[in-house]
Parts: structure tokens; C-alpha cells; sequence
């Protein structure tokens, strides 16, 4: 499981081993576009919530009593293996890059491995929901320093996430927590 830390620079964020992808920008970001990338992010984002909330909605289908209830449960399960073999299959024709240890937050990003020079501002490709072969993509500015750059670590703020983009990303990175503190806790791990 992922260690999560409750206490970084944006808030809740979780660790895990995801896809990155970065590349350096030398124009100034557009508004417009980035208002674009907002709203597709957030189109993203809460997708995300809605395939990775399926499990909760499964126990309350499981508690009714009902056979429509277990029909609709039975077509779900069938939709989401559907979704997770096109996703699959999907994933390997594309050039998605290899997983790094990566730590998100509402405020930013950082990982080791390939890393932008500092004070580099980039164009984020996040391959946060495993075997979905979507990105959250988005921008940011290179807040390490130079020793972090010798080290091979990139800390990255978002520039230009705002409003309900940002608010689906919160969601999203305290489903994370949530998960893991109950499987530290269904474990035995304290």
C-alpha cells in the first residue's frame, strides 16, 4: 500500500507509483487555455470519483433486497470489467511512460527519476487512476532547489488548477487516505 502524509506543503496528499510525464514550456500561459484544461480537468476528475466510488455503491446494491437491485449490481460489474479490458488494452498500445514514486497534493507534485531544471515552468501529464489511460494534465511551476535537482527530485507547484478542478483533486486524494487507513486498519497495522 502507499504511505500517505498528512502534513506537506498542500495539505492531505498521498504517495504512490504512477506515470508521469513532463515537458518545459517557454511560452506564457494563456487564461483561456488554461481555463480549458481546468474544465477538462475537472470533467476528468470527476469521472475518476465516479469509477473509483463504484465500490461503495456495489455494498449498498449488496444490502438491498431487491432483484432489480441485483440486476443493476450484476450489469455494473459487467460494464466495469468491460471498461477495465478496453482500458487495458488501450494502456499498452499507448507510449505511457514507466511508474516513478510520486506524491500529489491539492497544491502540487513531486517525484524523483527524470526532473525539470528549477524554476522551469511544465506541462504535466499525472497517470493518477491505475489502468485508466487518461492523464490528468495540467501545469506547473518548478519550486525545487538546486540541490533537489542534483538528487533527482522534482517538486512541482500547479499553476493555473483552480475552482472545481482542484476540488475533484482533494476529493480524489482523500479517497486515497481514506482507502489506506482502512487497509492499515483491516491489516492490522496501526
Amino acid at each position: 500500500m502507499t504511505e500517505t502524509q498528512k502534513k506537506s506543503e498542500g495539505g492531505l496528499a498521498y504517495s504512490d507509483n504512477i506515470s508521469i510525464a513532463w515537458r518545459k514550456i517557454d511560452h506564457e500561459l494563456d487564461q483561456k487555455h488554461l481555463a480549458l484544461v481546468n474544465a477538462s480537468n475537472e470533467d476528468f476528475l470527476r469521472a475518476v470519483s465516479v469509477i473509483g466510488d463504484a465500490g461503495g455503491q456495489k455494498e449498498q446494491q449488496e444490502s438491498s433486497s431487491g432483484i432489480v437491485a441485483q440486476e443493476v449490481a450484476r450489469l455494473d460489474l459487467k460494464v466495469n470489467l468491460l471498461l477495465d479490458l478496453v482500458g487495458t488494452l488501450i494502456y499498452h498500445q499507448l507510449d505511457i511512460p514507466d511508474t516513478s514514486p510520486v506524491r500529489v497534493s491539492a497544491a502540487g507534485v513531486a517525484w524523483k527519476g527524470d526532473v525539470p531544471e528549477p524554476g522551469a515552468t511544465i506541462y504535466l501529464e499525472l497517470y493518477i487512476q491505475r489502468g485508466l489511460p487518461k492523464p490528468l494534465c495540467c501545469y506547473g511551476e518548478v519550486v525545487s532547489t538546486a540541490e533537489d535537482f542534483a538528487k533527482g527530485t522534482a517538486k512541482v507547484k500547479f499553476t493555473g488548477l483552480t475552482g472545481a478542478a482542484k476540488s475533484w483533486l482533494e476529493k480524489l486524494i482523500f479517497r486515497h487516505h481514506r482507502r489506506e487507513v482502512a487497509f492499515k486498519r483491516s491489516s492490522g497495522e496501526s
